[in-house]
């Protein structure tokens, strides 16, 4: 199972780098965890790795520039809190060179870069590169059609929600939220699943689960890779989108009993605030 940290954060540790910093990924990936992280566009059509699409909330209100009004160099020259912004290139670069590192890691492309012009910069990154272990998730279907049509090898993974998540939460994330039914249908664009539970509530005040052994034998019978978000990712998530509050969160006991549920399941790979934490339960 591969243990993949969320964008750079890492919350039991006691004055880490910045989130999304070039600092707290190369942290991570000397630790021996998969990244995942997300990616914006600048000024000069390059992308660095950064979450949100400005800087307001990382500067704590000191500078409300988007990303956008920046070139790539601008960027990475800023410094908060002694950490750095990375360029993708930089990233690419420190996962090459750390080839003893047994793991996979996931680029988020949001619904916002999937148009043509942000596809095309996209491969052109990639084109020379070797990305067997890295994979490029929630991807909509007319998205993977045309990287895979460019670049076979490419590995893409479809975000799957369950229906009563896509229907309350769908339009915040540029509706890139699929159904179980709709990815098997397309099989031949993904090689793994992005699993993502935004809590347990159902319609009618009843309740639900996506990770459930049903789910993942769905999956694996017809190959995929499974990997998913921990619940607590939708309890840090900065403005949650939907204003979603992950049930099993309330308490530390009742996240620690889920996260061992979910290892029992063995996936793939998990996404996670707490890869120590992950870790050992694993060995458990």
């Amino acid at each position: 199972m591969y243990i993949i940290t969320h964008r750079g954060l890492d919350p039991s540790m006691q004055d880490f780098f910045v989130e999304s910093s070039l600092e707290a990924l190369e942290n991570h990936i000397e630790r021996g965890f998969g990244l995942e992280f997300d990616l914006q566009a600048t000024k000069d059509n390059k992308f660095v790795v950064f979450h949100d699409n400005n800087l307001k909330r990382i500067s704590q209100g000191e500078n409300l520039k988007k990303i956008l009004d920046y070139t790539e160099k601008e960027l990475c020259l800023l410094k908060i809190k002694n950490c750095h912004i990375a360029s993708f290139t930089q990233i690419l670069d420190m996962i090459e060179k750390n080839t003893n590192n047994n793991t996979v890691h996931f680029v988020h492309i949001k619904y916002f870069l999937q148009s043509q012009k942000y596809l095309d910069i996209l491969l052109e990154y990639i084109k020379n590169r070797n990305i067997n272990n890295i994979i490029f998730f929630d991807i909509k279907i007319d998205t993977g059609k045309y990287l895979k049509g460019k670049n076979k090898k490419i590995n893409l993974a479809p975000s799957v929600s369950h229906k009563y998540d896509i229907k309350r939460y769908g339009k915040f994330v540029g509706n890139t939220l699929l159904t179980t039914e709709v990815v098997l249908k397309n099989k031949a664009l993904f090689n793994w699943v992005w699993l993502d539970e935004w809590d347990l509530l159902d319609k009618n005040n009843g309740t639900k689960k996506l990770y459930t052994e049903k789910t993942f034998t769905t999956f694996r019978d017809f190959g995929f890779n499974i990997a998913l978000v921990t619940p607590e990712l939708h309890a840090s998530s900065p403005s949650l989108l939907g204003k979603e509050a992950h049930q099993d969160v309330k308490t530390a006991k009742k996240l620690q009993d889920r996260l061992q549920e979910i290892i029992t399941l063995a996936p793939d790979a998990v996404c996670t605030d707490y890869p120590d934490l992950i870790k050992n339960l694993i060995t458990i």
